[in-house]
């Protein structure tokens, strides 16, 4: 059974992966909100 169990925490990313996922995820919205204010000014 513990051979089972380590092949389930073997393909788990961790901490880091999150972290740099959610980074990538925030930089990609702080873009779009740029784009959208820009986006938004040349209607105005």
């Amino acid at each position: 059974m513990s051979d089972a169990l380590k092949t389930v925490f073997k393909y788990d990313a961790g901490a880091r992966g999150f972290k740099r996922a959610s980074l990538v995820l925030f930089f990609l919205a702080g873009l779009l909100a740029i784009f959208g204010i820009f986006w938004l000014y040349s209607w105005i």
